[in-house]
């Protein structure tokens, strides 16, 4: 009884973080803005981390297709295990997080990567518990299988020898990413502009 009502708390908890994964980094940003003071390497070296980042959710959103922005659990292609995932379950929210870091970076708020790192594993955690829980229940062993073989977040540098038969589509991909790309563009163009308007 008592791992029942700990499994439910955990599931909606776990729901509850990802319908409002896209307002959570609100907070987030409005201190980086706030803080950011960039100079000329911190620039170049959080730019390496937001193409990094952005890179690998193209990719990954490529192949799994604009469900990843679902506000509920079961709406993906099926088992995505190719692409980006053949090396990593999570490519998705890696690739959050290499954003995120980047754009820490690049705004020179170094004491921010502290707090993202903490509240990244608060947020996703029970997110990925959830997620794991729903595919092991729809396709058992073989999303068995495949977890066994892929780690969760940080890849691996063999690729999964069963890797399903998804197609990749850029142009899937960045009419997925629209909202993501657009957001990049306007954080960074707002700390662009607080620093312009802070030298006046």
């Amino acid at each position: 009884m008592g791992n029942t009502t700990e499994n439910m708390h955990a599931s909606k908890i776990g729901n509850l973080f990802f319908k409002i994964r896209s307002f959570t980094p609100i907070p987030f940003i409005v201190a980086l803005l706030y803080f950011a003071e960039p100079v000329q390497h911190t620039i170049v070296v959080g730019a390496l981390f937001i193409a990094g980042g952005e890179f690998l959710r193209i990719w990954a959103v490529g192949y799994a297709g604009a469900s990843t922005r679902a506000r509920t659990l079961g709406a993906a292609r099926d088992l995505v295990t190719t692409g980006p995932y053949s090396y990593v379950r999570n490519p998705l929210y890696l690739g959050n997080f290499l954003l995120s870091l980047g754009v820490c970076l690049l705004a020179n708020v170094y004491w921010l990567v502290a707090i993202l790192v903490i509240g990244y594993f608060f947020q996703y955690l029970p997110i990925i518990a959830l997620e794991e829980t729903y595919l092991l229940e729809s396709c058992g062993s073989v999303y068995q299988a495949y977890r066994e073989q892929v780690p969760r977040f940080l890849p691996q540098f063999r690729s999964y020898p069963n890797p399903s038969d998804h197609d990749f589509s850029f142009a899937r991909a960045i009419k997925s990413e629209k909202r993501t790309l657009t957001a990049i563009v306007c954080v960074v163009g707002l700390i662009f502009a607080r620093q312009a308007i802070s030298v006046l």
